[in-house]
């Protein structure tokens, strides 16, 4: 089943805040919108969030604002830690595949290539994300 999600814009960026002392509401997919505080209001530049939250925030499971500690956080909203270890071991056959260490069918191979541009590019993503926190 579908999880449902929310979309929330607001007047600032938002950060990361704890929820509780194993969680912390991050606010993940942002996007630029018009934010209006009301409804006679002029519209204003803001920002969207979309994610689980009825506030458009993601619950990330973390017990320190701490920068190694959200980044695999975020992360774990994707993948969870054996689907990452198996994307690896993926990545090492493809490597070993490369040197003539072992064998892959090109469908495979591609097919490993294409998983770890995937994680990369959300890894990456998520680690400039979290920069930009300033943490």
């Amino acid at each position: 089943m579908e999880k449902q999600t929310f979309t929330a814009v607001y007047p600032q960026q938002m950060r990361p805040s704890r929820y509780d002392g194993a969680h912390f509401l991050c606010y993940l997919n942002e996007s630029p919108a018009e934010y209006k505080a009301d409804e006679d209001a002029e519209p204003a530049a803001g920002f969207a969030y979309t994610g689980p939250m009825t506030d458009g925030g993601t619950l990330v499971e973390c017990d320190e604002r701490e920068r190694s500690k959200l980044i695999n956080a975020i992360l774990r909203t994707r993948y969870l830690q054996t689907e990452e270890d198996a994307v690896k071991t993926h990545r090492l056959q493809l490597l070993a595949t490369k040197v003539g260490m072992a064998e892959l069918s090109d469908e495979k191979a591609a097919e490993y290539a294409a998983e770890w541009e995937e994680f990369e590019a959300f890894r990456m993503e998520t680690i400039h994300l979290v920069d930009s926190w300033g943490l």
